[in-house]
């Protein structure tokens, strides 16, 4: 199943209306089903290298598990052209290393005094990578699929992965006024890489945009995070990486902010006071119970006027919903089959009919 199966320009408005807090009537549900197929899988490249840049295999592999996928209600096919969470500091000159399901930047800068001005290196081996692999889902997936743009890390996790987090952490007291300018740098290259996205898939989209958080947007659509940020408090959050929230979120018509892990959850009240900042994701971390056993974190998060971006079991969302107001839930559900998919979507329309 791909788009010409479904209505993307109502699917659209649905998430529009969700990210503005104004589905008053039920959440919105991204759901995904299997379906039987005999499409056959391609064979892998030898090396995880080869599996992670080899774009035309990554995208074979994607229309085969297309053949075994359906989509109710808000679900929608896309496809993120994925190349880690470190792709940006590879756009200022960092090499990155690749394991089976991440990669990662190779610290680089010894000295920020050494180092010249942060800028987008448009030559680079892992820039004219990322181009390519976006050409190629946007043209392939014409009108089959959205094209997620890449894992876009920047603020203080563009930082880090160029000097490393112990290091950056040291400059936070030893060289602020260094690190304020690394920041405003950061922040221009990842606008410039941010609109060589947007320049390439737009067009092929008719306008429509994902991310790896999947939505789908008529416009600017991205999730933006600062990770980093569970290893500082309150002040330094408030001086060093409030700005660059308010900053990227402001280049977009949609967003959502992934919040990740305990630490993070001190810096809610600065995020939530953001107003182009719409939905947010939760994601407790490993070794740390779901999502979904967070129920009061959630309603707060509600209470503070955002939405929430939700996964978990089908059980676990459920469940959620029966305890979360409707307005701004995006639930993200993957079921085996149509029948259970279908089992799923008269549960949910038992939950919303009682709470109406």
């Amino acid at each position: 199943m791909d788009l010409r199966d479904l209505d993307l320009t109502a699917i659209a408005k649905r998430y529009r209306l969700t990210f503005a807090c104004e589905n008053h009537d039920r959440p919105l549900v991204n759901l995904v089903y299997g379906i039987p197929s005999d499409a056959p899988w391609p064979p892998a490249p030898a090396t995880v290298r080869e599996r992670w840049l080899n774009f035309d295999w990554r995208l074979d592999q994607y229309e085969a598990i297309l053949a075994r996928t359906g989509f109710l209600l808000e679900g929608f096919p896309s496809f993120h052209c994925n190349l880690g969470p470190d792709i940006l500091a590879a756009c200022m000159g960092s090499e990155l290393e690749f394991a089976e399901t991440t990669s990662w930047a190779v610290p680089r800068v010894k000295d920020w005094r050494q180092e010249p001005p942060l800028r987008f290196h448009r030559d680079s081996f892992y820039w004219q990578a990322m181009a390519r692999f976006l050409h190629l889902s946007a043209e392939r997936g014409k009108g089959r699929w959205l094209t997620a743009s890449g894992d876009l890390h920047a603020n203080g996790d563009g930082l880090a992965a160029l000097r490393s987090p112990q290091l950056l952490l040291m400059d936070l007291m030893d060289d602020p006024e260094e690190v304020h300018r690394r920041l405003a740098e950061c922040h221009a290259v990842f606008e410039q890489v941010l609109q060589a996205h947007f320049d390439i898939l737009l067009p092929a989209s008719g306008g429509y945009s994902t991310s790896w958080c999947v939505a789908a947007i008529k416009g600017r659509f991205a999730t933006i995070q600062n990770d980093f940020s569970c290893m500082v408090g309150p002040d330094h959050f408030r001086e060093f990486f409030l700005p660059y929230v308010e900053k990227e979120s402001a280049l977009l018509d949609a967003c959502i902010y992934h919040l990740d892990g305990p630490g993070a959850l001190r810096h809610l009240p600065l995020i939530a006071s953001v107003p182009t900042v719409h939905v947010i994701q939760w994601v407790p971390g490993e070794g740390n119970k779901p999502p979904a056993q967070w129920p009061e974190l959630l309603q707060q998060i509600q209470s503070l006027g955002k939405g929430l971006w939700l996964f978990g079991t089908p059980q676990e969302q459920l469940e959620l919903m029966r305890v979360l107001k409707p307005e701004g839930c995006l639930y993200n559900v993957h079921l085996k089959d149509r029948e259970e998919a279908e089992s799923f979507v008269r549960a949910a329309r038992s939950i919303w009919n009682q709470r109406s």
